[in-house]
């Protein structure tokens, strides 16, 4: 009696001592809005994508943008966005779909919205630091990572207000999930790299799993008995014997592995590879690499199932979701927000009139490509980064037809101008900067000369 009355003084005073920061920063948030770009953790990277129930709406987020996407599957379009966030975190729908809950790290809150009026109903104080979360099968109560405090909050959702913080992590961030049958939590520790293992009876941590690099996502089975774990520090997928709390195998994947999402009939493992925009898809049964999927966008630990595993929604950097054909192993189509990128013609003395992107930044070719092909590759693309535009809003003297995409060998899209693949220059700080023309006489702007600087 004596230990839970002391635990429950220490609660309140954790509560206090990290919610009140949290408090007076949504207060002055509130009308400030978008203004508040400051974030509390904003050098930390993440994206979250959360899909309702009855798979007709998609809500979406990057932890570098402020403004939450909400998708009509149905319709395939954008069907608004929502602001008034600074470093959102997580998504996750609750009470059958009608309402998703967002985590947001600087305003250390959770933010209860309507899934149909997409109003905000409640908002819930936990600690600047909120990250990763996930509610237990009876939706009753929600699990909040804080990498800040290292602890993860109980939050009960009946009564909408945190009920214990437990203790004793290392960075907890984006990776959580619960057990089917409730009774287990795990958590990622980004510091020290290793999963934490809770007793949701007793709110204690009753086990640790070590022995993986980097962790990002993390995805249990059905039956409880495998953990997988993506490892970015050292390109492979962890597959955790949960009975004896080891590792029992290591899969291979692609570059910086950020997800690794089992799909519900646990027949399929999909790691999606940040690093050279892949996703490589694994049979379950015996850990093997069967196939590699191109044509994402840094995709990250926002993979999605569809209930009957025969989809897989993908979120990419742009906040466009790719939806990808389980049977056949490929993107089927892009949702995406749909305005197109309004591309500029700006004009210098030295090379006249030329083309740059929306924000005013000079495009270039390259004169070793050929039509469809990059020949731009490894520390090339360091210093011309590709250009990528899902959909083109073509200037005055350009032609939209002229404008078309390639997939490129390292998986990334990369928008061309009459077949030829177009790039930034690294050293191109400023909207108007045409440092890259004719560097090494290979590298030139897109204007009237196009074509016979090739030839």
């Amino acid at each position: 009696m004596i230990k839970k009355r002391f635990r429950s003084v220490i609660f309140t005073a954790f509560l206090v001592l990290i919610m009140l920061p949290a408090a007076v920063f949504a207060a002055g948030n509130e009308k400030k809005g978008n203004e508040a770009n400051t974030g509390f953790d904003s050098h930390i990277t993440n994206n979250s994508l959360a899909i309702s129930p009855d798979e007709k709406t998609a809500i979406v987020s990057d932890s570098r943008e402020s403004t939450l996407f909400v998708y009509d599957l149905g319709k395939g379009k954008l069907r608004k966005t929502i602001d008034g966030f600074v470093t959102p975190r997580n998504i996750v729908f609750i009470n059958n779909g009608t309402q998703f809950v967002v985590s947001d790290s600087t305003l250390g809150t959770l933010r209860f919205i309507n899934t149909k009026t997409l109003k905000l109903e409640d908002e819930i104080v936990v600690g600047p630091g909120a990250f990763g979360t996930a509610v237990s099968p009876n939706q009753r109560t929600m699990y909040v990572n804080n990498q800040a405090h290292s602890t993860v909050t109980v939050v009960d959702l009946e009564k909408r207000k945190p009920v214990e913080v437990i203790t004793g992590f290392a960075q907890p961030r984006q990776g959580i999930a619960v057990s089917k049958d409730g009774k287990s939590v795990f958590v990622t520790n980004f510091e020290g790299d290793k999963v934490s293992v809770i007793d949701a009876a007793a709110n204690d941590i009753v086990r640790e799993i070590t022995g993986f690099s980097k962790i990002r996502a993390i995805s249990v089975s059905a039956d409880g008995s495998k953990l997988y774990a993506a490892n970015s520090g050292r390109n492979s997928i962890s597959v955790v014997d949960l009975s004896k709390g080891e590792i029992m195998d290591e899969i291979a994947v692609g570059q910086e592995p950020y997800g690794a999402a089992l799909s519900p009939d646990g027949k399929w493992l999909f790691a999606s590879n940040k690093a050279d925009n892949t996703l490589n898809v694994i049979t379950a049964s015996d850990n093997k690499v069967i196939g590699t999927i191109k044509g994402f966008l840094e995709p990250r630990q926002a993979i999605v199932f569809s209930s009957d595993s025969a989809r897989a929604y993908v979120l990419n950097r742009d906040l466009s979701i790719s939806l990808v054909d389980v049977k056949s192993q490929t993107i089927i189509d892009t949702i995406n927000d749909g305005s197109p990128n309004k591309l500029q013609v700006l004009q210098s003395e030295e090379v006249g009139k030329y083309l740059a992107d929306q924000n005013g930044m000079t495009l270039y070719y390259f004169k070793k490509d050929t039509p469809g092909v990059s020949n731009c590759s490894g520390e090339c693309l360091k210093i011309w980064p590709p250009f990528y535009a899902d959909s083109i809003k073509a200037p005055a003297g350009f032609h939209k037809n002229d404008f078309n995409t390639i997939i490129r060998e390292d998986g990334q899209r990369q928008t061309t101008y009459k077949g030829y693949p177009l790039y930034y220059f690294v050293n191109d700080q400023q909207p108007g900067d045409i440092k890259g023309q004719g560097v090494k006489d290979v590298w030139f702007v897109v204007n009237k000369h196009f074509l016979q600087e090739k030839e």
